[in-house]
């Protein structure tokens, strides 16, 4: 009888430094140790071009986008990230919504006897004991700026999703025949000239050149990037936002504060995968098609795909191989 491998036409020897988890039907599988938290330089190196490698390969064949989530008590308990992380909140955007663990523990409120023990500093308080674990949205888009900063410290999840048909649309140009026509009158008139320097029919809402040029305002471009706000907005009006709280709002009472959540994030383990059914297995990745979490009860990366991606993994990694990368697992 063929092996699972054989069958597929890939070994999985070809696949290290990842593993595979051969016996997952319900999805493919894969896990490459990491020592997160003080991750080596050689392994962040290895994933960051594997990672951008991906990344390219899922938006040229399948047009999937990245949405990048962190962790806010990773951010909160590392000094220098929390640094960056503040100094960029103006360019990434970050929102925040609520993690889902599936054999996470619900946080109660603190006992008499605690609160007395807090209060006489015999027992120290940690806040994250007592409040559901929260993580950070990137409406900024820039993948490889978000990697370059977060990934390794054990609290980074992407997933990989098609982009809803609004923003499909949107980054689609005009057919000619719809576009914006200025008459050369309107063109050549001395009044009208300034604001028509720079018009680009394709993009008729861009804010035009005086404005940007404007001495007043270079301040304001140099700190928002005014041109991505309406893709922000798009992202927030998203019903991507509402299916990760349907799915995976699991034991969140439906009442005002569900309401105010923005969205609900997975932080799922290897095991996860094994003690779900194969239907709700599928129900998840109604949200993604390719989710990458890092899993510190792994003690490494995982990462699981709606469909079988053993060749492209196999194909990023040998092309990685014949450029002399090697993976220290450390």
């Amino acid at each position: 009888m063929l092996k699972s491998e054989e069958i597929l036409g890939v070994d999985s020897k070809t696949l290290l430094p990842w593993r595979w988890a051969e016996s997952m039907r319900s999805c493919s599988l894969f896990w490459i140790p990491v020592n997160l938290g003080s991750i080596p330089r050689g392994q962040r190196e290895w994933l960051l071009e594997f990672f951008t490698r991906l990344s390219a390969r899922l938006s040229e064949a399948s047009g999937l986008q990245a949405e990048h989530f962190m962790q806010m008590q990773v951010v909160d308990e590392n000094e220098q990230l929390r640094k960056e992380f503040l100094n960029a909140m103006m360019k990434e955007y970050p929102m925040l919504g609520r993690c889902w663990l599936p054999r996470g523990k619900q946080p109660i409120p603190a006992s008499d006897q605690e609160v007395e023990l807090l209060a006489s500093k015999k027992k120290e308080f940690r806040p994250y004991d007592y409040a559901p674990q929260q993580a950070w949205w990137f409406l900024g888009r820039d993948a490889d700026v978000l990697r370059g900063r977060y990934l390794g410290y054990g609290g980074l999840t992407v997933f990989f999703r098609k982009p809803d048909a609004e923003e499909t649309i949107a980054a689609t140009p005009p057919p000619a025949e719809t576009q914006m026509i200025i008459p050369k009158f309107l063109r050549n008139h001395s009044g009208l000239k300034i604001l028509l320097e720079d018009f680009n029919p394709h993009k008729p809402n861009q804010i035009p050149g005086f404005i940007r040029n404007h001495p007043a305002m270079k301040q304001v471009f140099s700190v928002f990037d005014v041109d991505k706000m309406q893709e922000k907005t798009k992202a927030l009006l998203s019903p991507f936002r509402d299916q990760t709280k349907e799915i995976f709002g699991v034991g969140i009472p439906r009442d005002l504060e569900y309401e105010g959540i923005l969205f609900v994030l997975p932080k799922l383990a290897s095991q996860d995968f094994f003690a779900q059914t194969d239907q709700q297995i599928r129900r998840w990745f109604e949200v993604f098609d390719v989710y990458i979490n890092e899993s510190p009860e792994d003690e490494g990366i995982i990462l699981a795909c709606k469909d079988n991606l053993t060749s492209l993994i196999a194909s990023i990694v040998g092309e990685m191989r014949s450029k002399g990368y090697r993976y220290w697992e450390g």
